[in-house]
Order: C-alpha cells, then sequence, then structure tokens
C-alpha cells in the first residue's frame, strides 16, 4: 500500500478521528484490530474503503502485518487502567506492544514511528509509567529510524468515552444526579480539544521529512493556557443548568499528584500549529453535542 501509515487505537477515541483525517489526506492506512469483537467506532467514508487494511491480531502475528508495505506508524492504542486492568495488563498494552512494533518496523525500514505519548510525570500513575518506558525503546532505535513523540495533556471532545474526566462529570450533570464527588479541584491542566490535537499530527507528518534520524523528536502539545479542574467541572454545570451538586474536596487526591507543570510548546509552533478551540469554546461545543444525541 503506497504512502500506508499502519494505524493502532484505530476503534478508539483519538485514533478513529485520526484515521478519518488520513484518509480525507490521500493517506491510506493498515488500521490495526486486537480481534474482531473490538467495538467498531472507526466510521469512515465508504468511499475510502479501498484505502483501508484492517488486521486483527487474533489472526496473524505483528511479524505478517509487515508484509504490507508500511511508511510510517502512528501509535495512538493505550490503555489507561481505568477499567480494572492490573498492572500485567497495562505493560502488555503499553510497552511490550508498541516495543514489538518497533522491532518489526526496524527490520522491514520503516520511515518513522509516532507515538502517543503523555505529558504527565511517570510516577504519577502505572499508566505514566508504562508510557514513559517506550521512550527508552525509542531512544534505542533512533538511528535506525525517525522518531516522533507526541506528549498530550487532557484531550477532550464530543462523545468522548466516560472514563475520561470531561465525559464523565458532564455525563453526571446531564443525568442531574444528586452529587459528584470530586477533589479540591486546585490542579490545573492543559486543555486541549480534539480537533487540535489531530492537527498537530497533521503537521507533523506534512514536516516528516524534516525529522531527524538519532534522537527523539518531541512535541509537546498544548494551549499555553491552563485551567483548574475545578474551573471546568464548574463551567460544565453552568452550560448544563443542571442541580448536580459539585462536591469538591471528597476525594483526596492521586499519590504523587502534580497541581500545576509547565508544557513547552515551542517545537510544534515552530512547524506552524496553533490550536484554533478554546476551553470555553470546547466545552460549549462538547455540551450543545451531548445534548443533541441524549
Amino acid at each position: 500500500m503506497e504512502n500506508s501509515i499502519l494505524l493502532t487505537g484505530a476503534t478508539g477515541y483519538l485514533g478513529s478521528k485520526l484515521g478519518r483525517r488520513l484518509l480525507e489526506n490521500g493517506y491510506r492506512i493498515i488500521a490495526v484490530h486486537l480481534n474482531h469483537e473490538e467495538e467498531e467506532e472507526f466510521k469512515y467514508d465508504l468511499n475510502f474503503s479501498s484505502q483501508v487494511k484492517r488486521v486483527y491480531l487474533s489472526d496473524v502475528t505483528i511479524e505478517e502485518i509487515f508484509r504490507n508495505d508500511v511508511r510510517g506508524i502512528i501509535h495512538t492504542s493505550t490503555l489507561y487502567g481505568r477499567s480494572g486492568e492490573t498492572v500485567t495488563d497495562l505493560i502488555k498494552a503499553n510497552v511490550i506492544f508498541p516495543v514489538e512494533l518497533l522491532t518489526n518496523a526496524v527490520k522491514n525500514n520503516v520511515e518513522f514511528f509516532i507515538n502517543t505519548d503523555t505529558i504527565l510525570n511517570k510516577y504519577i500513575s502505572p499508566y505514566a509509567l508504562t508510557k514513559s518506558s517506550v521512550t527508552d525503546w525509542m531512544k534505542f532505535y533512533a538511528d535506525d529510524i525517525k522518531m516522533i513523540d507526541i506528549k498530550l495533556d487532557h484531550f477532550y471532545g464530543p462523545k468522548d468515552k466516560n472514563t475520561k474526566f470531561i465525559a464523565s462529570v458532564l455525563e453526571k450533570l446531564l443525568n442531574n444526579e444528586e452529587e459528584i464527588d470530586l477533589t479540591e479541584g486546585k490542579q490545573t491542566r492543559d486543555f486541549m480539544y480534539v480537533e487540535d490535537v489531530i492537527e498537530i499530527y497533521n503537521v507533523v507528518l506534512a514536516n516528516i521529512d524534516k525529522m531527524m534520524l538519532g534522537q527523539i523528536n518531541v512535541f509537546e502539545a498544548g494551549t499555553d493556557k491552563k485551567t483548574s479542574i475545578r474551573y471546568v467541572a464548574e463551567k460544565l454545570k453552568e452550560l448544563t443548568g443542571s442541580s448536580t451538586k459539585l462536591n469538591f474536596g471528597a476525594i483526596p487526591y492521586r499519590k504523587n499528584e502534580m497541581l500545576d507543570y509547565d508544557i513547552n510548546t515551542t517545537a510544534i509552533r515552530l512547524l506552524g500549529w496553533r490550536p484554533k478551540v478554546s476551553i470555553e469554546e470546547g466545552l460549549k461545543k462538547v455540551v450543545e453535542a451531548e445534548k443533541v444525541f441524549a
């Protein structure tokens, strides 16, 4: 498949939206799925169906996937550990799987590997720790393949899964639950609307020839505006008109919780990327979309 991208996480929230953008931009996609039972969220225009090849790890090995012509890999697949998964599950999904992709990419002369990382300190959770482990392997193979690491903070958008903060709070507000237990909410995050996140991958791909071998090309992503968790929850309540009580301080902060941290967006901005959606605009879009689908 000429100019083909191997895309992991194609049924996930970010991966499905990114897949549609890749198709619109003329790329062919090898969409990697765990099995045939995986929820089909990867909806695309039927006119593009010939540009997508689906492979299932329940049917083939990772080595067999690379019998296809793969120009580059975009790895968006991740396991957050929010649904009772064990640390072993996280290691298999977030470390072993991408490392196997990397080793096979090197063997098959793949041009680039774009990793979806987290901006979080690696010691804040098992999830963050497993994600950070992949970058060590990226450094190991950096002489053989262009390595790009996109570090994301909290991204959100319409119809996101309710295991994520904004979607979870919004669902409870729309259901007018009696109360929502929260931390004090003083921690700040650089919340990004999902379409702005998709554009980061688009810009990186457009500049792939500028990426250097021998190093990890790191792009920290953010709007350069920090917003507190408390503000987001209160804004969602205002937009929904919900009667739900926001019970701030009912839940303690996580171990090693970071109330604030800096994000350096210089590298991605030098490629011409700029965020277009403010937190206020984004939350309004999400609330309006959820009310339509409710």
